[in-house]
């Protein structure tokens, strides 16, 4: 027998059976109430500190919570009670805030403090007080600070000559002040020692007692100032059988001897001072007599200017190369 489809009874069709999802009402209120409060959180995490604090500070002014020594920091103008008329409309006397001058106001916004009307003399007129004069400078006060470049070649000039006159001071104590020449030139004050092998016998760079002498006189004054001191040794025109490095050596030596010198004795700091070696490539003289030759058997001490380039090319002129 053959089995008959089951038929189902009238009444038994109830549709599609679903679970009960009531619960997910409650869990989209609950996702909606975090996305505000994480908004109202971004909102407050963004807020402009500076006008929170003007207005923490103006609200805690206002009601005079708390005692500030800051000004409130609304817009407008703070005037005292006493300055203000019967119709509260202007300043005590009629002056408006327009009429102010920009003297009268005080920077950061700081209240100025009312300046009290002028008192009747014994007369009857007002008696008002004379503004103070501005100081004088005195006669032999502060001159004014050089602004152009030749007024600044002038003061560098004089400062120069300064220099050199404090040197000859020195060594006319030591009755030396014929020993050195002195040149002023764009590259500052040179203190030249030359002269008849009394600073270096020929072909040496040994100190003589009178170089000692020089060099302890001029050393201290040295040791004074900040600028930079240079000193170039020179050598005569040596023999043809000499051998040509043996000037640079010669010079260099030279001027090594005299840096030390100056800065065992001198008390000069080294870090100023440079030695130079310049062999016969600078001489003062054609070196064709035993004079010229004197001459260019010499160290110079060089005491540079600090001034710019420009300034410094204005110096020659006015001195007048000497």
């Amino acid at each position: 027998m053959s089995k008959r489809p089951h038929r189902k009874r009238r009444g038994e069709d109830h549709g599609e059976e679903h679970p009960d999802e009531r619960w997910m009402a409650s869990y989209m209120d609950m996702v909606t109430v975090l996305m505000c409060m994480f908004i109202v959180l971004y909102a407050m995490s963004s807020v402009d500190q500076q006008k929170f604090e003007q207005l923490r500070a103006s609200l805690a002014t206002g009601f005079g919570v708390v005692e500030t020594a800051t000004v409130d920091t609304a817009e407008g103008t703070v005037v005292a009670a006493e300055n203000v008329n019967a119709e509260g409309e202007s300043f005590t006397g009629g002056a408006a805030l327009a009429d102010a001058t920009p003297e009268a106001q005080q920077d950061d916004g700081a209240v100025a403090a009312p300046t009290p009307s002028p008192a009747p003399s014994a007369g009857g007129a007002a008696v008002t007080a004379a503004p103070t004069p501005s100081p004088a400078p005195s006669a032999g006060g502060d001159e004014a600070e050089p602004t152009t470049e030749r007024e600044r070649a002038m003061a560098e000039v004089e400062n120069l000559r300064a220099l050199q006159e404090r040197i000859d001071a020195g060594l006319r104590e030591r009755d030396l002040e014929t020993a050195v020449r002195y040149v002023i030139d764009e590259r500052g004050l040179t203190i030249r020692l030359v002269g008849s092998e009394t600073f270096f016998l020929p072909d040496s760079a040994q100190l003589t007692e009178q170089t000692q002498r020089v060099l302890e006189s001029v050393g201290p004054v040295l040791a004074t100032i900040p600028n930079e001191v240079g000193v170039e040794g020179h050598t005569a025109r040596l023999p043809d059988s000499v051998p040509r490095p043996l000037d640079w050596e010669l010079s260099t030596q030279r001027a090594v001897n005299v840096v030390r010198h100056l800065i065992d004795t001198g008390g000069v700091p080294a870090p100023r001072l440079v030695a130079i070696g310049y062999g016969e490539s600078r001489p003062l003289a054609p070196g064709a007599t035993e004079a010229e030759l004197e001459l260019n058997r010499r160290v110079d001490i060089v005491v540079h200017s600090d001034e710019p380039e420009s300034v410094r090319a204005l110096i020659p002129g006015i001195t007048g190369g000497t």
